[in-house]
């Protein structure tokens, strides 16, 4: 409190930083501790919940929260440490682990849980995986996981629990849908996502003795973008030793084809000069590595500066750009004139013809590109009178073709990695929940080296999965304790325990059932044969609770499940708080939960429910403390699982028909708005609870959810970090679902209704809101006069924005225009052209083109230059 006070007269001149220890297993295990003996559940935890109010209410002044391992901070951290303070970047939430990787948080959304039947969970029919697709290409929006059958192993074939998938650029074309049905039908993965993976084995087919259940493995299989997949023993192999599944799932597509190209094909001999375009992609790296282990000198092009640095530390002398066409040249020169042996090419159109002038006679080229195969592109044989050699290059179908030499390959190749001749690439890692950010990030050509997808968290459904009809039942011959049970939302989790069957019920507040609400809920109770214990106990105090947990083992059945809903709220800005409000809060929260898990130990719980609240995700402006009391509940919960007890924690939203909100409507009302959509019914908040307890939270990644009806765009405008990048995910999302809902002949209705000013504006706007999405960054950012390629965009997006226009308004457009109306304002322009003048696609384009051409003559071409050359000058 008094550092926000401090630090509210220097603003923007300051940040403060809360750093933790050890709160970050509470999120993921992916995060590792040299500690593993240590407990979560500290106060480390409340702290970072207070941090994210904390950071709602600063004015002006940044705050960030940091979290270290617990034990010694060694010299590897203390750098890491170090880099973070001194370097801050644009994320407020970073974890840093033992090992000094860097973490940052993220909220998403998945559906509510469900269960499926038990009579089917040991069918071999029900089998299942979730795998990646979608049903329309053309967005990379429309990528859904979705359940799919997974067939026993076959005799030669492992199923593989997969950890780890390879993204290639195919993937990407393959979503926008831009290869064509030949490629897909020619290819080993056919018509699905993923090619490479790295995982565990599962279970063994007929034939297989050289692997078992449990060995670590990569390599190839058709659908890879699934958590579990069957894959020919042939096309996989044991990762070595030290390697991460990430890492390993850089290594079979990239380093086969190269391996496949150079050595197989091309026989690139020592002294040998060999140009590799694309070199700071995943396959030019592996070039890099391969030609280096053959001899070879290496002449590599990029297509930015960053990545021309990335290759000097490698220690590439002979570097070009890759965006222009006078490499040739430049290489003719530095070889006085003789050129290079061999060509690893992925450039199209006239580079072609550039990379043939750069083959010495007997040189061979090695194209990896699509494009040219598919659209036909013609190509002189003058230069080949050299004795050239032309190989087209596909390892997909190489591996449908060619089994048995793919198999030969690669296990000559993995052995160059098992005896570390051979290393996997750097890579950029993406949660399976971010798989469309991921997908985008190598549709913008931002990597250096790979982009892996992993599979740490359960996969679910795109779409909620049908309820199942299965209920708790509870046994009548035990007892259950409701801390906070005697009203509100924990007296009708006891209604609802008894509805399972509960029998016998402790019911704990501060003053026992004294309210008229808690005796006509335990009249009622009673009325239904339930057995009540309406204890007055102050579960703050460990002695009393010990005490009534003594009396209840005397008078009661055993006690089986604990739920802790006891609350206090006292809201108000922090620096209004003082050392008592805070303490009210957080003791009946941190001290009741702290003294039910040390006093229960020795019961055989089935279930140990804690009820929190959903602004710990958001860390809600005026409630620093109580998000702080509910943070903490959640770290002991997975602190409890980690030392396998049962924990279970929800994050509740607004609940309306009972306890503090039902009662106070001016407040229900204002956290309704801030919260947006619709507050919770008691009756579906205990819906949601009770596949938990069925046993559905593990396919969840940890029964730990936020429970609420969420509107970002409404609680955005009243939360001061929603712009902050652990809400991306659901910024986009909401922005997805908006697209989504629009109908586009209702859009293009209130378009035609606007004036000519409005409409101009609204079309703007709407471009503005689609490029922002697929560029991935904010919509302020973008200057609807500059041109779209100034800004990293590129045709494969061109293709995606062109989807996109045609989903909200049915207005078809060529990706041509855009090499003329390149900027949103000018696009705005044709699309509202389209709009009035309602013609057939063919016409439309033929009006279009005109139009351009009109008003883009020598004298606009001229001004346009003139333009650009004034904003950089500046």
């Amino acid at each position: 409190m008094q550092w926000a006070k401090t630090l509210e007269p220097l603003g923007d001149q300051a940040s403060l930083w809360l750093i933790t220890r050890g709160v970050a297993p509470m999120w993921a295990e992916a995060v590792k501790s040299r500690d593993k003996s240590r407990s979560y559940d500290n106060l480390d935890a409340a702290l970072w919940g207070f941090g994210r109010s904390l950071a709602n209410e600063s004015t002006g002044y940044d705050v960030r929260l940091l979290d270290l391992p617990a034990g010694e901070l060694d010299e590897t951290m203390i750098e890491a440490l170090l880099d973070e303070l001194t370097a801050p970047d644009a994320e407020t939430e970073i974890v840093l682990d033992a090992e000094g990787r860097r973490f940052a948080t993220r909220l998403r959304t998945l559906p509510a849980p469900g269960v499926e039947p038990a009579a089917n969970a040991n069918r071999d029919d029900t089998r299942q995986a979730m795998t990646l697709g979608f049903e329309l290409p053309g967005q990379l929006r429309n990528l859904r996981w979705s359940a799919t059958p997974l067939p026993q192993p076959g005799r030669g074939e492992v199923e593989v629990r997969v950890q780890a998938t390879g993204l290639n650029f195919r993937d990407v074309m393959y979503t926008l849908g831009l290869l064509s049905d030949e490629a897909i039908e020619n290819g080993f993965a056919g018509p699905t996502l993923g090619l490479e993976f790295s995982g565990v084995v599962a279970a063994v087919g007929e034939g297989v003795t050289d692997l078992a259940v449990g060995d670590a493995v990569v390599g190839f299989g058709p659908a890879s973008f699934s958590d579990r997949l069957i894959a020919s023993r042939q096309a996989v192999a044991t990762i070595p030793e030290g390697v991460s599944f990430a890492a390993a799932a850089t290594i079979p597509t990239t380093f086969f084809t190269v391996y496949y190209a150079l050595k197989h094909l091309a026989r690139l001999a020592p002294g040998e000069k060999i140009l590799i375009h694309g070199a700071a992609g995943g396959v030019g790296i592996a070039a890099i590595q391969v030609a280096q282990w053959l001899g070879a000198e290496i002449h590599a092009s990029v297509g930015s500066e960053e990545k021309r640095d990335f290759l000097r530390l490698l220690g590439i002398e002979h570097l070009y750009d890759s965006r222009a066409l006078t490499f040739a040249e430049e290489i003719l020169d530095v070889t006085d004139g003789r050129g290079v042996d061999v060509v690893l090419n992925s450039l199209a159109g006239e580079a072609i013809n550039q990379n043939l002038r750069a083959l010495r006679p007997f040189g061979r080229f090695l194209e990896l590109g699509k494009r040219d195969f598919y659209e036909n592109t013609p190509v002189g044989l003058r230069p080949f009178r050299n004795n050239l050699s032309y190989f087209g290059i596909d390892s997909d179908q190489l591996m449908k073709e060619l089994p048995e030499l793919t198999g030969e390959l690669f296990g000559e190749m993995m052995a160059l990695f098992q005896d570390g001749t051979l290393t996997p690439l750097p890579y950029t890692a993406f949660a399976s929940q971010q798989v469309v950010e991921a997908f985008r990030y190598m549709q913008q050509a931002r990597q250096i080296g790979k982009v892996v997808v992993t599979h740490e968290q359960a996969l679910t459904p795109a779409a909620p999965a049908r309820q199942s009809e299965a209920r708790l039942e509870l046994p009548a011959d035990a007892s259950y304790l409701v801390t906070g049970g005697l009203g509100g939302f924990g007296l009708k989790t006891a209604q609802w325990l008894a509805d399972r069957g509960a029998r016998h019920l402790i019911l704990v507040g501060r003053s026992g059932a004294t309210s008229d609400e808690a005796k006509s809920g335990v009249a009622e109770l009673e009325a239904q044969g339930v057995e009540v214990m309406a204890a007055a106990c102050d579960i703050t105090n460990r002695e009393a609770l010990a005490g009534l947990l003594a009396r209840c083992r005397e008078d009661m059945p055993p006690l089986r499940g604990v739920v802790h809903a006891a609350t206090v709220i006292d809201d108000g800005l922090i620096r209004n708080l003082d050392a008592e409000r805070i303490r009210r809060v957080l003791a009946p929260k941190i001290d009741g939960a702290r003294h039910l898990d040390a006093l229960t130990r020795g019961e055989s719980l089935d279930f140990f429910v804690m009820y929190s609240s959903a602004t710990t995700l958001f860390g809600n402006p005026g409630q620093a403390n109580y998000v702080a009391a509910n943070h903490w509940l959640e770290a002991l919960a997975a602190s409890r699982r980690a030392r396998g007890l049962p924990a279970t924690c929800l994050r509740w939203g607004a609940i309306d028909d009972v306890g503090f909100l039902a009662r106070n409507t001016r407040t229900r009302d204002a956290l309704q708005e801030r919260l947006g959509g619709s507050a919770l019914r008691s009756d579906d908040a205990l819906g949601v609870m009770e596949p938990l307890l069925l046993g559905d939270g593990e396919r969840l990644g940890g029964p730990s959810l936020g429970v609420l009806e969420l509107d970002w765009a409404a609680l955005a405008r009243f939360l001061p970090t929603a712009g902050s990048p652990r809400f991306n995910e659901l910024a986009r999302q909401a922005d997805d679902d908006g697209r989504a809902d629009d109908d586009g002949d209702n859009l293009a209705e209130l378009f035609a209704s606007l004036a000519p000013e409005e409409l101009h504006t609204a079309v703007t706007d709407l471009l503005r809101a689609e490029l922002a999405a697929i560029l991935l960054i904010e919509e302020e950012k973008i200057d609807v006069n500059r041109s779209v390629y100034e800004m990293g965009f590129d045709s494969l997006m061109g293709v995606e924005l062109m989807t996109a226009i045609e989903s909200r308004i049915g207005v078809n457009v060529p990706v041509m225009v855009l090499s003329e109306a390149s900027t949103i304002d000018k696009l705005a322009g044709v699309l509202i052209q389209k709009l009035q003048q309602g013609t057939s696609d063919e016409d439309a384009e033929d009006a279009q083109l005109a139009s351009l051409a009109s008003q883009h003559g020598a004298e606009g071409l001229e001004a346009s230059a003139a333009s650009s050359t004034e904003e950089a000058s500046s």
